[in-house]
């Protein structure tokens, strides 16, 4: 994973409960690939809903994107994507429910912290999204009365409210979600884990799954180390999909992602500079985002050119990016440095595949997948109960949709890079 010099959610999050390999058959009613946030939700509430779940890990909880992300809590979905939008893709019925399920989903991950009592540093202070420029501004305000009647909870600030919000004066107005906010990401997967465990979910770890098999009426999943054999199958391995099952890997788009932490900086800066620990995330093509890390370090991060040195380059980058942003701040250095891979999807929403009777799968969460997900376990549990019906699904069922070219789609966006980074600059000085 290119990780040179390590994550600072490794450094400052205690071990989770370590989980065996599999060895031996095992059976269960539904077996779950993957225990970032979307499998560790579904399994926990599948289990509090009365059914035998095992969850499969090819590492350990939240090795993927659910431990490496900002950790920002985004009870919305993309800026880009209104009420009408969502319904142009997903038929009004299915638009109404998951724009329900996206203005709850702050609230479904901070109720289930309080719940569980998973210690991942939680902050609900909001989430803000300031424009970038005045004709970003004017959209984004545009953007107010659908989210509001979407059932969101956001507000508008103006520049001098935004201002006294972020601290920094090049920002304009913008958006805030009162529901949302941040957390560990790292220790809010490990808190996940447990609760799962707690719940009955046996999980286990350091075992990818390297074939699934039809198995009389259900399916055998297999290991190095053993099988599972199961009634239903749930793919929740989003990006990290490799080549276990081609047509859902060609439905995605896997963009790499990389993200820096600062040196803990002076107590005195946090009084103006994100003061109430509410996380940022502009409008930008290439997003600048910012939030402080629970001992005192500013992160941030994006995507970087495909170029030889990946890692040293997104130190310097977005180092570079962070003084010329912020004004005022003290000599930094980086002093941790990571990357990940997040799965997108050409319209910017999420998926639910049935890829064979038994074998269903979710992904895309296109870098809402904290909220976004934690919110879609919580419905998929039940109906892996059985408890809900197909047709009852906050997002619709559909066979795989493959991209073009997916082998090689992740490129695109980074190939992509220094135009979006050029018509970014352009806007914020003269629109």
């Amino acid at each position: 994973m290119m990780m040179e010099v390590g994550s600072l959610w490794e450094a400052i999050t205690p071990s989770a409960p370590k989980c065996a390999k599999l060895t031996g058959a095992v059976t269960a009613d539904v077996v779950v690939v993957g225990a970032g946030y979307l499998g560790l939700s579904s399994a926990l509430h599948a289990a509090e809903a009365g059914i035998d779940v095992v969850v499969l890990e090819s590492h350990q909880p939240g090795f993927g994107a659910s431990g490496r992300n900002t950790g920002f809590v985004v009870p919305s979905l993309k800026t880009s994507l209104g009420p009408s939008e969502v319904v142009a893709a997903l038929g009004a019925d299915h638009a109404e429910r998951l724009l329900k399920l996206v203005a709850g989903s702050g609230r479904a991950v901070f109720d289930l912290i309080a719940r569980h009592g998973i210690e991942c540093d939680p902050v609900q202070n909001g989430w803000l999204q300031p424009a970038h420029c005045r004709a970003a501004e004017e959209t984004l305000h545009a953007r107010i009365p659908p989210l509001l009647a979407a059932g969101v909870d956001a507000e508008w600030l103006d520049r001098n409210a935004m201002l006294k919000r972020t601290g920094v004066p090049s920002l304009h107005g913008g958006i805030r979600v009162a529901s949302g906010g941040q957390i560990t990401p790292l220790a809010y997967a490990h808190g996940l884990a447990r609760a799962a465990i707690s719940a009955g979910v046996r999980l286990f770890g350091e075992s990818p799954a390297k074939g699934i098999e039809p198995d009389g009426q259900g399916w055998r999943v297999m290991t190095a180390g053993g099988e599972v054999r199961a009634r239903r199958v749930l793919m929740a391995t989003n990006a990290l999909i490799g080549n276990l099952l081609p047509e859902l890997r060609a439905s995605i788009i896997p963009a790499r992602v990389f993200q820096i932490a600062t040196q803990p900086l002076p107590p005195a800066l946090r009084a103006t500079l994100l003061p109430d620990m509410a996380p940022v995330a502009d409008t930008r093509r290439h997003t600048f985002a910012l939030r402080w890390s629970p001992d005192g370090r500013l992160v941030t991060g994006g995507m970087v050119p495909p170029l030889p040195g990946r890692m040293a380059l997104a130190r310097r980058l977005f180092a570079n990016r962070l003084r010329r942003i912020v004004p005022d701040l003290p000599e930094i250095r980086v002093d941790y440095s990571w990357t990940g891979i997040i799965a997108g999807t050409l319209d910017f929403l999420p998926r639910m595949m049935r890829l064979k009777p038994g074998i269903d799968a979710v992904i895309g969460c296109n870098g809402r997948g904290v909220a976004l997900t934690t919110a879609l376990g919580r419905e998929i549990g039940p109906w892996l109960a059985g408890q809900v019906a197909d047709a009852d699904l906050t997002l619709p069922l559909t066979p795989p949709r493959p991209i073009p070219f997916s082998r090689i789609s992740g490129l695109g966006p980074h190939l992509i890079l220094p135009v979006w980074e050029a018509r970014d600059a352009f806007e914020a000085r003269f629109r």
